[in-house]
């Protein structure tokens, strides 16, 4: 297990995402210096994180059940299982806000979705792929996942991330899927920064990379045997490159739909808030 890891250095898919999604964000989120320390007091949960994890690690367990125990039964007993908030991993269901519910009814229904999700993958029968990598079945302390794949990319960047399932095909190529709970997306960089990774983590080469719909059951399968890697590593490295040297005052805001789901629109100057507003609000409640 990796030690002394600086995480300022390390890059997620994630990661390089936010910053094209809202400079401002990114820049609340990790380098602010007022704000990054101690951001946890602004990122609330959310209730299709809630759906999105829970979904994902009941998969995960499902696989790690031995083939012939392999039932709906079980993946349904392992949403039960996965029922947690990210921020109160010991909390027992129902979560309330602890895990993004406004009531017990909305969280039944997330609930209720989230089953769904996991019927819709039972049907695809993919019951025994050939299983080359599978997420740790500690599922509420995941994160040494993430820390196992950190791999150096140019000077003292690294990237990382978390696979949702990598699987060995016949001809010994690696086969690396990423499960969807939400709206379909055709986002092809995310599995190619995914498959990068992997081959950087092992030594098969990736060659086909897929996407689980899980709300059409629609399996979406790119060849990556002929992608330009070197393409992919030099793309990744440029955006690693634009973030490190955007100035402070350059970390502009984005105004878009996902500002009504992002944590720090209380703090955001595009709406005319501020650190200082807040912390003043706090202060004079004092």
């Amino acid at each position: 297990m990796k030690d002394n890891i600086d995480f300022s250095k390390i890059y997620s898919f994630s990661k390089l995402d936010l910053f094209d999604k809202c400079k401002k964000q990114y820049y609340f989120n990790y380098l602010d210096p007022e704000v990054a320390p101690r951001k946890k007091e602004f990122i609330k949960p959310r209730d299709y994180k809630t759906k999105g994890s829970a979904v994902h690690n009941a998969i995960t367990l499902f696989y790690h059940l031995p083939l012939e125990k392999r039932s709906f039964k079980k993946l349904r007993d392992f949403l039960f299982d996965a029922w947690f908030a990210e921020n109160a991993p010991v909390k027992a269901p129902p979560l309330g806000e602890a895990g993004g519910f406004k009531d017990i009814e909305h969280e039944r229904e997330t609930y209720r979705q989230s089953l769904e999700l996991l019927k819709n993958f039972f049907e695809l029968r993919d019951f025994n792929p050939p299983v080359f990598y599978l997420p740790t079945k500690n599922i509420r302390y995941s994160f040494d996942d993430y820390k196992a794949m950190i791999k150096p990319i140019e000077g003292n960047w690294s990237i990382s991330g978390k696979f949702d399932r990598i699987d060995k095909m016949e001809d010994g190529g690696l086969r690396v899927i990423d499960f969807k709970t939400g709206k379909n997306s055709k986002n092809t960089s995310q599995l190619e920064f995914y498959a990068l990774l992997a081959e950087m983590n092992f030594p098969e080469k990736v060659k086909i990379v897929s996407f689980y719909y899980l709300d059409n059951k629609k399996i979406l399968n790119f060849d990556f045997s002929k992608i330009d890697r070197d393409k992919i590593k030099k793309g990744i490295v440029e955006k690693i490159s634009a973030i490190e040297n955007t100035h402070k005052d350059d970390f502009h805001t984005h105004q878009n739909a996902l500002c009504n789901h992002c944590d720090f629109k209380v703090i955001c100057p595009a709406f005319g808030n501020s650190i200082a507003s807040i912390d003043n609000i706090g202060n004079n409640m004092v």
